[in-house]
């Protein structure tokens, strides 16, 4: 599975809000590929440890916080917390994400 988030402003310094999309790709008629975004929700991303990762791929986790499911992104010590803020996209997406992690897949997300 790979995923996308686009930041699009920062709430605070530790704080930013930003959409999130599964990225898939489609022949195109030159013999490469188009990247297609699908809409899954908008989120806060939140930085723990020393910071906000920078704007790379990364792989995803999934953590329990207050009883809330969230995704972890970054490596190291630059790492943050995406919380998805629709509540019915927020429990099926992670389930799924959360089964493919278990299931041994590989899940990426870049972040710009």
């Amino acid at each position: 599975m790979y995923l996308k988030f686009v930041r699009r402003d920062s709430v605070s310094g530790e704080l930013r809000r930003g959409s999130l999309y599964s990225v898939h790709f489609q022949p195109n008629e030159m013999g490469g590929y188009t990247e297609c975004l699908r809409y899954i929700s908008d989120a806060y991303e939140i930085a723990y440890g020393e910071g906000i990762p920078l704007p790379l791929i990364y792989p995803v986790g999934i953590v329990q916080i207050n009883g809330f499911s969230r995704m972890t992104t970054g490596l190291g010590t630059r790492r943050s917390v995406l919380h998805l803020i629709d509540i019915r996209a927020r429990e099926e997406f992670l389930s799924k994400v959360l089964g493919e992690l278990l299931a041994g897949e590989d899940i990426r997300i870049e972040i710009i």
